[in-house]
């Protein structure tokens, strides 16, 4: 696998039913943990939604834990597309999975959650990028319920034993520093989805969109 990323066979989408404008699918964008659907906006077009409920049919760009909430989403309902960033197909190590976070490594998260919110806000954020990587952190989630169940969420998330089940077509795309999500888990769930195709760009970490936007639009719109 190299920087260009690897390709499955393809195969012919299905075409669900989809909400257009202007003869063209609209987009529903969804956020990672701790951040807000407006990192998506330098992304969005007119009429595409950032953030929103997941709906048969729709086309879906997700990063992290919305990409994770994405590829659950599509194990129950068709449908038209997934490009998702920084995703894998569990979380947390559990019995022979070892590709994600120690559990109690993301128990003691939570329980930091409350005591200093913006703290663990920001060493997430630092845990994200990559080292030689600078740019803004992306708008806080404020909403302490919301990130408590983000967590929740994470903790317990485990789609590989499913993802056979996706039947929409699914682009990946995975920082080879990702410190968050390790770019083995993104291997392996790119094996267990069919005909999901793997970019890997080498030198990124966890958001390569927010730290290479131009690149990242281009890779968006290919």
């Amino acid at each position: 696998m190299g920087g260009g990323g690897r390709a499955k066979a393809p195969r012919t989408p299905r075409s669900p039913g989809r909400t257009k404008a202007k003869g063209r699918t609209l987009t529903l964008f969804l956020p990672g943990w701790g951040s807000t659907a407006e990192v998506w906006a330098p992304f969005a077009r007119p009429g595409d939604r950032l953030c929103g409920e997941i709906e048969a049919g729709a086309e879906i760009v997700a990063w992290s834990l919305g990409a994770m909430r994405a590829l659950d989403a599509a194990t129950r309902l068709e449908l038209r597309s997934l490009t998702l960033v920084g995703s894998s197909g569990q979380f947390v190590r559990r019995r022979t999975y070892r590709h994600g976070w120690p559990e109690r490594a993301l128990l003691r998260m939570r329980e930091r959650l409350s005591e200093d919110a913006d703290a663990v806000l920001d060493e997430f954020w630092a845990l994200a990028l990559a080292p030689g990587e600078a740019v803004p952190a992306p708008p806080h989630e404020e909403d302490a319920a919301k990130l408590e169940l983000g967590l929740a969420y994470l903790a317990d998330y485990s789609m590989l034993e499913r993802a056979a089940k996706i039947s929409c077509p699914v682009r990946l795309l995975h920082g080879g520093r990702d410190r968050v999500c390790p770019l083995a888990a993104a291997e392996l769930l790119a094996e267990a989805i069919p005909g999901a195709e793997l970019t890997v760009w080498p030198e990124a970490g966890h958001a390569p969109f927010l730290t290479q936007p131009d690149r990242f639009r281009s890779w968006l719109l290919s």
